[in-house]
């Protein structure tokens, strides 16, 4: 039996999600996830404000603007562009004359409907019994794609940024109960 106390390495695996299919029953393929994550984050944006009177601190406000995502991959995925962008694939040839093309910061591109995303840390609890975090990221406002390098030994690097925005619905649209928004959920799980 797993504790509920544990603790994740980094960021091995990230996907933009469909919007119909829970999180907790997708399963991480080449084309649909993040290929090759590198790095990644997950950072809150706060703020807080401090009521003062008589002298002294009378209370302390806090909130949450939104959180910041960035993923860095050395691979870039056109099917995971595609998803983010709308933006369509087109190929032509065969074999070794195979092209895959699309738009690079396309003007529609920038400003795109936001979508749930799933960022996956392999993890142990405090016993040691290995496990998974999930960390469920419900309305992610995406940014363009921005590029590094290439650089000697590292490459060429993409880099997938953008903002999780506080939901009233889950990443399957569903609202929940009690109509109060959340930026996602963290999911300690089993190895899949």
């Amino acid at each position: 039996m797993a504790a509920p106390i544990f603790e994740g390495f980094s960021i091995s695996h990230a996907a933009i999600l469909d919007g119909a299919t829970s999180a907790d029953d997708i399963t991480l393929t080449v084309g649909s996830d993040i290929y090759g994550v590198r790095s990644g984050a997950l950072a809150p944006d706060t703020g807080q404000f401090d009521n003062e009177g008589d002298d002294a601190v009378l209370s302390s406000w806090y909130w949450l603007n939104f959180a910041t995502i960035d993923v860095t991959s050395g691979y870039v995925s056109f099917p995971v562009l595609a998803s983010m962008t709308g933006r369509a694939i087109s190929s032509s040839g065969a074999g070794a004359t195979q092209k895959y093309v699309m738009d690079l910061w396309h003007e529609d591109d920038m400003n795109v409907s936001a979508r749930p995303m799933l960022l996956r840390v392999p993890s142990k609890d405090n016993l040691g019994v290995v496990r998974r975090i999930d960390l469920v990221l419900y309305k992610v406002q995406f940014g363009p794609m921005t590029f590094s390098g290439p650089s000697y030994k590292a490459g060429m690097e993409i880099t997938y940024a953008g903002r999780a925005l506080a939901s009233t619905r889950d990443e399957m649209g569903t609202v929940f109960a009690d109509s109060k928004k959340r930026v996602g959920r963290i999911v300690s799980g089993g190895v899949i």
